[in-house]
């Protein structure tokens, strides 16, 4: 396993390079899906475009400031930049991109839509991502007897942290794969709610494989669950908010219609 290789004294990391990868994979497929499905709004289309590249430039700062929030206490209460997580991304790109989107006055598609498409693309560009974490290094399991357990070369964080070679579970290849079945369901099958969708599905896949991560993820306030376990169970309660509510009109239109 290589985390790194060097072409004319120059050296390139497979973390760096999945995470490029992942960003355009996820740029590249909302690309497709808004100027396929909203054929007719290009310039509407092309701003939605390029709000969403300002939004994805701000999560990268924001991933790093989460991560150090989060890992104060284990710091000695310093806030340290230093690595990155990917919900802390996630939120403000979810947070930002509608508001920027609001700048567009007439708006014939709506932000819900936008939304829908975006998180599509999302799941997409995320497995290449934890592929990434693998060929790094980082965001390993916890020791395992099982068949699917990986052994880490030296050098590398988990074998530094167990202090040797350790069998563990391959959590990226665990989460790459949800991320995967997340992608197709939702290109497939979820046109319309694949905004609520994703929250609910990625936050449920997101609390289970964080029980069989090991690495340091950093606390909040003391409590067992881990920061990205506390932060998926109001995006799951928010998923189910909007299904419920979007079920509730279309029940409603219905029965006017009827």
């Amino acid at each position: 396993m290589y985390s790194s290789f060097t072409v004319a004294g120059y050296t390139f990391y497979l973390y760096s390079i999945m995470m490029v990868v992942g960003a355009m994979a996820c740029l590249g497929i909302f690309t497709g899906l808004t100027f396929y499905r909203h054929r007719g709004n290009t310039a509407e289309n092309t701003f939605s475009l390029g709000m969403l590249v300002i939004a994805m430039a701000a999560a990268l700062p924001a991933a790093m400031v989460f991560d150090a929030l989060f890992k104060m206490g284990e710091n000695g209460g310093r806030f340290i930049l230093k690595g990155a997580t990917f919900y802390g991304g996630l939120l403000c790109a979810l947070a930002l991109w509608p508001l920027l989107l609001l700048f567009w006055r007439k708006r014939k598609v709506s932000i819900y839509q936008r939304l829908s498409d975006l998180a599509v693309a999302i799941p997409a560009g995320h497995c290449f991502g934890r592929i990434g974490c693998f060929l790094g290094g980082c965001c390993f399991g916890a020791p395992t007897s099982g068949p699917f357990g990986v052994v880490f070369p030296e050098g590398s964080p988990p074998y530094e942290y167990y202090g040797g070679a350790v069998a563990i579970h391959p959590t990226q290849l665990y989460e790459a794969a949800v991320l995967l079945f997340i992608f197709v369901i939702l290109f497939f099958f979820a046109k319309k709610e694949a905004f609520p969708l994703y929250l609910i599905l990625y936050g449920i896949a997101r609390f289970i494989i964080e029980c069989f991560r090991a690495d340091d993820r950093g606390g909040v306030f003391g409590l067992a669950l881990s920061p990205a376990q506390i932060i998926s169970i109001p995006l799951i309660l928010f998923g189910l908010i909007i299904l419920l509510i979007r079920s509730i009109r279309q029940y409603r239109g219905a029965g006017k219609k009827t």
